[in-house]
C-alpha cells in the first residue's frame, strides 16, 4: 500500500476534499426519512465523487475539458484502461449514472427522489469508492481524511487516534485528546520557554520564581507573555475564529503540564464536562475545529526552511559593566572579572550589529544562586565584554531546544 505522501499534492487535495465531501453526505444519507437532508446528501455524493474520479482521471495523466461532468469522466478513464484491456469496465458505473439523474432533477428541477430507491445506490456507489482508491492510489478508502494535510507527523498520528475514538463511540476520549493536540499545537512551545529561565525574555519576577518551581502549571497562569488583543489579532491574521475556539476549549479541557522531569499533561475541566455534552455532534465540531486551525496555523510550502536559532554566550567582565532597566535605573552592575552565561542581542556571528538601545538588551541567566538580569548596557561597554563560549541551540517542533553548536570566542 502506498501513502498520500507519495501522492501529487493536487492529488492528494483533490482525495482529502472527495473524503471529506463523502463524509458529509453519508451523514446527511443516514436520515432517509426526512426528505431535505436525503437530498443534500445525494448531491454531497455527486461532487464527492467528481472530486474522486477527477483524481483518478489526473493520475492517469487523462485531459479533461473545462466542461467535462461526471459521466464524461468515468467514460475518459473506462477508454483510458480498454486501450490494455478492452473489457475493462467500472463497476457501480449504472448506480452512478443514477445517482446522475437524481441529482439534475434536485438541484435544477427541485424534484425530490424517492428515498427507498434512492438509498440502494448508496451501498455501491460506496464500494466504487473503495475499489478504486486502492486500484488506482494503493489507499485504503476509510484511512484518507483532512488530517492527512497534516505536516506535522506526531501531530498527524493523534488525530488520526481521535478518528478512531469517533468511529467507536468513544467522545469523552476523543475530547480530551483533542484538547491535549490543541495544547501542543498552540501553547506547549511558549510554555516549555517561558518555564526555562535561560531562555524566557520577559523581566525577573518573584512570580516567575514561584512559577517555575510549582507542580502544576497551566497557560495564562502568572504574567502572561502577550496581551489579549496580540493574541485576538494573531487568530485573525490566520483566519481563526477566537469565539469558536473558546466553544471548542468549553467542549474538551484546559491542558497544563506537571512541571516535572517527566512533563506529564494534566487536564482541567469545566462545568460543563459530563455525558450530556459527550456527544457525536460535540465530538465532530471540534474534530472539525482542530483540523481546521492545525492547517491554518502551518507555515505556507515553500522553498527555504527557516530554523529558530538561540544564542548563549559565556562572557567576562573586563570592568565594572553597568545594567539599567528602560526608564535609565540603574538595576545591576556585573563586576570585574565577573563570568556569566547571557544572551546579548547585539552579538551576531562574531560581530556588533548596534543600531538603537534595542539592540543593547542583555540578560544575565540565573545560574549558581546569582539571580537572572535582564535590561540594557551603555555602548560604551561592549569592549568591556569577553566572550569566552558560544553556544547555539535550535528549537525542535515540540519546543524543546538542542545544542547543535558550541565554540570558544564568540
Amino acid at each position: 500500500m502506498s501513502t498520500l505522501q507519495q501522492l501529487k499534492p493536487h492529488i492528494v487535495y483533490r482525495l482529502v476534499l472527495a473524503k471529506t465531501i463523502f463524509k458529509k453526505a453519508i451523514q446527511f444519507c443516514d436520515t432517509p426519512n426526512d426528505t431535505f437532508n436525503f437530498s443534500q446528501g445525494l448531491i454531497a455524493l455527486h461532487d464527492a465523487l467528481d472530486n474522486f474520479t477527477g483524481a483518478i482521471a489526473s493520475q492517469l495523466n487523462i485531459s479533461l475539458t473545462q466542461k467535462s461532468y461526471l459521466l464524461d469522466t468515468l467514460n475518459a478513464i473506462e477508454g483510458y484502461e480498454r486501450k490494455t484491456d478492452t473489457s475493462f469496465s467500472l463497476i457501480s458505473k449504472n448506480e452512478i449514472a443514477q445517482l446522475n439523474t437524481i441529482r439534475n432533477n434536485i438541484k435544477h428541477q427541485g424534484i425530490v427522489p424517492n428515498t427507498n430507491h434512492a438509498k440502494g445506490l448508496i451501498a455501491p456507489i460506496v464500494s466504487f469508492f473503495q475499489e478504486y482508491s486502492r486500484h488506482y492510489f494503493g489507499l485504503e478508502w476509510e484511512i484518507i481524511s483532512l488530517a492527512d494535510l497534516i505536516k506535522d507527523d506526531s501531530i498527524k498520528t493523534q488525530i488520526k487516534t481521535v478518528e478512531d475514538f469517533i468511529e467507536q463511540g468513544k467522545y469523552k476520549e476523543a475530547l480530551n485528546e483533542m484538547a491535549i493536540i490543541k495544547f501542543k499545537v498552540f501553547e506547549e512551545s511558549l510554555l516549555r520557554i517561558r518555564l526555562n529561565p535561560r531562555y524566557d525574555l520577559s523581566p525577573p519576577s518573584e512570580e516567575d520564581k514561584k512559577l517555575r518551581e510549582s507542580s502544576n502549571i497551566f497557560p495564562g497562569q502568572g504574567r502572561g507573555w502577550f496581551s489579549d488583543l496580540y493574541d485576538r489579532a494573531d487568530f485573525l491574521e490566520k483566519g481563526i475564529d477566537r469565539d469558536l475556539m473558546r466553544k471548542f476549549e468549553d467542549l474538551t479541557a484546559k491542558v497544563g503540564v506537571n512541571n516535572n522531569k517527566e512533563w506529564k499533561y494534566i487536564l482541567n475541566h469545566g462545568h460543563n464536562w459530563g455525558p450530556p455534552n459527550w456527544t457525536k455532534e460535540n465530538a465532530l465540531f471540534c474534530y472539525d475545529f482542530l483540523v481546521d486551525v492545525i492547517i491554518k496555523n502551518q507555515r505556507r510550502s515553500l522553498n527555504f526552511t527557516e530554523t529558530w536559532i538561540w544564542t548563549i554566550y559565556t562572557i567576562q567582565a573586563r570592568d565594572e559593566i553597568k545594567i539599567y532597566d528602560k526608564d535609565d535605573n540603574l538595576i545591576y552592575t556585573m563586576p570585574k572579572a565577573e563570568k556569566r552565561d547571557a544572551l546579548i542581542f547585539g552579538r551576531i556571528d562574531k560581530n556588533w550589529e548596534v543600531y538603537n538601545k534595542g539592540d543593547l538588551l542583555i540578560k544575565l541567566v540565573e545560574e549558581d544562586g546569582k539571580e537572572e538580569v535582564i535590561g540594557y548596557y551603555e555602548e560604551g561597554d561592549k569592549d568591556k565584554m569577553e566572550f569566552l563560549e558560544t553556544k547555539q541551540y535550535i528549537r525542535n517542533d515540540d519546543g524543546n531546544l538542542t545544542l547543535v553548536n558550541q565554540a570558544s570566542g564568540g
